[in-house]
């Protein structure tokens, strides 16, 4: 009897076993790994932003480190991350504060808040092809566009797993995040792109939004392509790690 009933125990903590194994996430497999999230960890990158009035650009060279130096529970009981945003000339120059970020991470998406703005960042599982909307849980309007699929950002999974070269680092598994929008006539545009690399987070990023002088053909007083207003940034991994 004791012999049946150890049996029935061993037999009932197997199947469990297996199904608990069988319903529990592989994280790697969801690609949360491509957005590690741990207090201390820190990324530089050297940035290059031009910002453009009436065609002429002005164009600033700089580093940023994003740095996570905390987390605490939310109002909604959900882990968040604070993250500090540092710039500076160059190299040899001391440490800014330039702006705080919050980010919270759950098996389904990564959400980055900024300026009490959430965006999207990433949404799980990451698959070749799947698309979003970035910003889905904001009222902001890429452009001024009463067409939803138009004035919101959608963003897409590309290159899964692929390698990835930028300044003197390279990656062997990363995703690329496409980004855009475009407005009516082609007179504004949103375009941009994201890559993150599994086990170090986003290593690039290229935003680029223009507002064009909305012309025909037939009549375009400045010339096809003449910018109103602009903005270009682009952002290059060169060191990361812990603090």
């Amino acid at each position: 009897m004791i012999r049946n009933l150890l049996c029935w125990v061993v037999l009932a903590f197997v199947v469990v076993s297996c199904d608990k194994s069988y319903v529990t996430p592989d994280p790697v497999a969801r690609g949360l790994n491509f957005y590690p999230l741990e207090v201390g960890d820190y990324r530089i990158y050297n940035v290059k932003d031009i910002k453009y009035q009436h065609n002429e650009p002005t164009e600033l060279n700089f580093q940023m480190r994003e740095w996570v130096v905390d987390s605490f529970m939310d109002q909604t009981n959900t882990l968040t991350y604070k993250i500090i945003r540092s710039i500076r000339p160059n190299a040899e120059s001391q440490w800014e504060d330039d702006s705080v970020m919050t980010v919270t991470k759950n098996q389904s998406m990564v959400i980055l808040t900024k300026d009490n703005t959430r965006y999207v960042k990433l949404v799980f599982p990451v698959e070749e092809g799947k698309t979003w909307l970035g910003d889905m849980y904001n009222d902001h309007d890429i452009v001024d566009d009463p067409n939803p699929n138009i004035s919101k950002e959608t963003y897409t999974y590309k290159s899964l797993d692929q390698p990835f070269e930028v300044g003197n680092l390279s990656f062997e598994k990363t995703v690329v995040v496409e980004q855009g929008s475009q407005g009516l006539f082609n007179s504004k545009l949103s375009d941009g792109i994201e890559v993150y690399a599994r086990g170090v987070g986003r290593v690039y990023r290229l935003f680029d939004r223009k507002v064009y002088e909305d012309c025909s053909p037939e009549y375009c007083p400045q010339g096809e392509g003449y910018i109103l207003d602009g903005h270009k940034r682009e952002e290059v991994l060169i060191e990361h790690g812990k603090l």
